[in-house]
């Protein structure tokens, strides 16, 4: 294991490569859906929700109209009404 461990920590990324690591290890559903899942077929992207009940959980995102996710201006919405709520402001249902 430690063997294992030390091969880890002598790979050299990139700044580039250290950057979207960082980003990946420290986004959210969300990130993570901007950067790979929104490319996928409409069908792919059922499949994938499907395998991953979870995800976007974080989120108000109605998974029957999950082709509103690409547009922007509604991931955004959904970003301010969860951090509304993580601060403890309700929002209307």
């Amino acid at each position: 294991m430690e063997r294992e461990h030390e091969k880890l920590m002598n790979t050299h990324m990139t700044s580039e490569q250290h950057e979207k690591f960082q980003k990946f290890i420290m986004g959210d559903d969300m990130d993570f859906y901007e950067e790979y899942i929104i490319n996928l077929s409409l069908e792919e992207q059922k499949e994938f929700f499907l395998e991953n009940p979870n995800f976007l959980s974080g989120f108000q995102v109605n998974y029957n109209k999950i082709e509103l996710l690409k547009d922007k201006v509604y991931r955004n919405l959904l970003r301010k009404i969860r951090d509304y709520e993580r601060r403890g402001v309700k929002t209307e249902d």
